[in-house]
């Protein structure tokens, strides 16, 4: 039988019990009196013939159980009467039945809330196009702690390797915005490639262009959705205009989409990198940032990993002078989440495993509790 007649008739018998019931009982009689009547027909007394169609196909009351229970809407009517029992048996008690509610909604609520945290950290996908195609590129130290890398090892990386499509380092800023009252806000100084590394495009405006992003450049800005709003209003012919940040004149030339956060949601501005490829002192000299990477189609992050591995192992060879103490031993390349959540990954699992223990033990009280009211005493 299809799915649609099937709801139909489990409906029609859910709200249309009396009347089912009883064309079941006439479609049952009917059949027996059938039965009855062929055992008549080989000779039998209808008295006879009628106790033989029992024996052979059961009593009426058997027959129409079997056949009530066959369908799903039997298990409907069993949950509803199960759960209109449990509910006179709580309202008898309401001081049981307080306490059992608010131990299950303890445990509950604190899972509620961790799995969620865990979910948008650790489960959801990242809001980014082919986010399983984006990482995280680290150096390690000598301890394995992960740590950010040189520009000029960056340079190296993104001209040597042949596994990602784009590879783009930011480093934080907090400039003073210079709109009414001077107020500080969160920022980045980012490389020209930055949000195509994420595959996000502005709202509105145009991205940072290559020649944006070396010294004595155009000065140009971004803005988050959020800072457009709050500072300029929503002006929808923002682009172009100039805004003072840390006494230098800089043109808008994009506004982010609302639901922009990369890497934290306070980032209100970026600028280009504006660094001098040429100057390879940058290399022990300077900010040491995060890189981010979008593989090429059909590349892997295992395969990134060797590769930026092998890079990294020809890299000293190239400078004559004598590495440091604290040259790191090695990189690594991870997704994009399995970076940002490197910090906090095992305290939440750990959090998670905890709160999950609490939900068991808020059920084992209150099954304690259920057993030791339905508990008879026995006397000796």
């Amino acid at each position: 039988m299809s799915l649609l007649p099937t709801m139909v008739g489990g409906l029609r018998s859910l709200f249309r019990k009396k009347r089912v019931e009883k064309e079941l009982d006439d479609e049952l009689r009917g059949f027996f009196d059938m039965a009855a009547e062929e055992k008549m027909n080989q000779g039998m007394c209808r008295e006879e013939a009628l106790r033989s169609a029992r024996l052979e196909r059961g009593s009426l009351e058997v027959s129409r159980e079997v056949v009530r229970t066959a369908g799903w809407e039997s298990f409907v009517e069993t949950c509803w009467q199960d759960l209109r029992f449990a509910v006179r048996i709580l309202r008898k008690s309401p001081g049981f039945t307080s306490v059992a509610i608010l131990t299950l909604a303890l445990g509950i609520g604190a899972n509620t809330a961790i799995f969620s945290l865990v979910n948008g950290v650790l489960l959801r996908p990242l809001p980014y196009r082919n986010p399983n195609r984006l990482t995280m590129v680290w150096e390690k130290s000598r301890d394995g702690s992960p740590e950010n890398v040189g520009y000029a090892t960056y340079l190296d990386w993104e001209s040597q390797n042949k596994s990602f499509e784009e590879i783009a380092i930011y480093s934080s800023w907090q400039p003073v915005l210079q709109v009414g009252e001077p107020e500080q806000f969160s920022g980045l100084r980012v490389t020209s490639n930055y949000f195509r590394t994420l595959g996000i495009h502005p709202e509105i405006g145009r991205d940072f262009l290559p020649e944006e992003d070396v010294p004595n450049a155009n000065k140009v800005v971004m803005l988050s959705h959020s800072l457009w709003q709050r500072k300029f209003n929503s002006d929808p012919n923002i682009i172009g205009h100039s805004i003072n940040l840390e006494g230098v004149a800089r043109q808008i030339v994009g506004v982010m989409p609302r639901d922009f956060r990369f890497p934290s949601p306070q980032s209100d501005v970026w600028i280009p990198l504006d660094m001098d490829s040429r100057n390879t002192s940058t290399y022990w000299a300077g900010d040491f940032m995060p890189v981010i990477g979008r593989l090429r189609p059909g590349a892997t992050t295992q395969q990134a990993d060797a590769e930026i591995r092998l890079l990294q192992s020809q890299l000293p060879p190239l400078f004559p002078w004598p590495m440091p103490n604290s040259w790191n031993a090695s990189v690594s390349a991870v997704s994009l989440q399995t970076g940002l959540a490197s910090d906090v990954r095992t305290r939440l699992l750990i959090l998670l495993v905890a709160v999950a223990l609490v939900l068991l033990i808020a059920c084992a009280n209150v099954a304690n509790l259920t057993l030791s009211r339905v508990s008879v005493p026995t006397r000796t």
